[in-house]
């Protein structure tokens, strides 16, 4: 028989996965701005079956709760960026973010984008600090905590540099982050 407990962890991590999912449509729905480059290839169906991971408290858990963790964290950096996705639409939100990433050079533009994980992760450390055994759910807060900040490491360079890459390919874009008036950093 299962837990309660395990139930409520499995319901809170679908929720979490729906959410993520949800946000990222709201922002992208053509996937355009998408910094998960296997989710951008997949597609919305790909999206979709990741809400399954919502499941894995049946498996684990602890690893549901580090899912849920990491995943409504995505969703909330998703839902801070709706607001201006809805103003812009995708199009121009996508032009003007390529625009951005062109006009500032390679160190600054990656530590900015970066920084972020770093202070997430010391909260991350933090949580794990005060719960160090893998007994305390506290613990497993933390690890969602540092889940979210690795995904911000890898996943925000590699957006970063493929949209670097695009920009050599096409001429144009090059000259669009030229037009912009961004200070030197």
């Amino acid at each position: 028989m299962v837990e309660n407990y395990v139930h409520v962890i499995a319901g809170l991590a679908v929720c979490s996965r729906v959410a993520d999912v949800w946000t990222t449509y709201q922002v992208t729905p053509a996937l355009k701005l998408e910094a998960n480059a296997i989710a951008q290839r997949f597609g919305w169906p790909f999206a979709l079956l990741t809400t399954l991971i919502g499941l894995v408290p049946y498996v684990s858990p602890p690893l549901g709760v580090i899912v849920l963790t990491a995943s409504f964290m995505v969703s909330a950096s998703n839902a801070s960026k709706i607001v201006m996705a809805r103003a812009l639409g995708e199009e121009e939100l996508t032009a003007l973010t390529r625009r951005i990433i062109l006009a500032t050079p390679p160190w600054p533009g990656l530590l900015y984008l970066v920084m972020p994980a770093f202070f997430i992760a010391s909260l991350g450390g933090i949580l794990l600090l005060f719960y160090p055994a893998a007994s305390d759910w506290g613990y497993y807060f933390g690890i969602g905590m540092l889940a979210y900040a690795l995904t911000i490491l890898v996943w925000y360079p590699v957006r970063y540099f493929r949209v670097r890459a695009e920009a050599q390919k096409t001429p144009r874009q090059g000259l669009e982050a030229r037009q912009i008036n961004a200070p030197v950093l």
